[in-house]
């Protein structure tokens, strides 16, 4: 298979999760159709909408590094297209996570099962990245952003287990230790690309 027919399926796997987070989202039904009784019930949802943001970015930054663990590959033996598939089958997973994360979001179950989730994503992105490197997948020797990728997935790696930790007894600490890794992955490892 062409590095580009696996990254054309994943790009339209991260799509479709992508736009599947907006189902989380329901028009609420209240039983007074004022503005006022309209507008609360839309406050309400603040859980759902801090959720959605959340998985948005982090589907956003799968994405990223996906690309960026395929860039310069010249071919794709079968192990890596059963990571490859592993992985997206978590990507595809995320959206439901998420609708239970933000309907629950101080129950530990839920931050649980969301940090599962995660973690899964990061496992398998760990040992796609790891046999990319190693079965010498690439053209020349794996780039320096293959090298960069490397490293990221293995630092949020460790970061996600941390948060599996809290999940079971701080679950918003956990949500909280997520947005704090999606800003960093998302805004200031641009100054590592630019250094890669």
């Amino acid at each position: 298979m062409a590095p580009n027919r696996l990254e054309q399926f994943a790009d339209g796997i991260f799509v479709i999760s992508a736009t599947l987070l907006v189902l989380n989202f329901a028009v609420p039904a209240i039983n007074d159709a004022s503005n006022e009784a309209l507008a609360q019930a839309l406050i309400a949802q603040w859980p759902k909408l801090l959720a959605f943001l959340l998985s948005f970015f982090i589907i956003v930054n799968y994405w990223r590094l996906h690309s960026a663990m395929l860039h310069e590959v010249r071919v794709l033996d079968h192990k890596t297209i059963l990571l490859n598939t592993a992985f997206l089958v978590v990507a595809a997973f995320i959206p439901y996570a998420t609708n239970v994360a933000g309907t629950y979001p101080t129950l530990p179950a839920a931050a649980v099962l969301y940090s599962i989730v995660l973690l899964a994503g990061a496992i398998l992105g760990f040992f796609m990245s790891r046999h990319l490197i190693e079965s010498g997948a690439y053209v020349d020797e794996p780039p320096a952003q293959a090298r960069l990728t490397y490293r990221r997935i293995r630092f949020s790696l460790y970061i996600r287990v941390v948060g599996l930790i809290c999940a079971f007894f701080l679950p918003i600490v956990s949500y909280l230790i997520y947005w704090v890794m999606i800003v960093y992955f998302l805004s200031f490892s641009a100054i590592e690309d630019s250094a890669a």
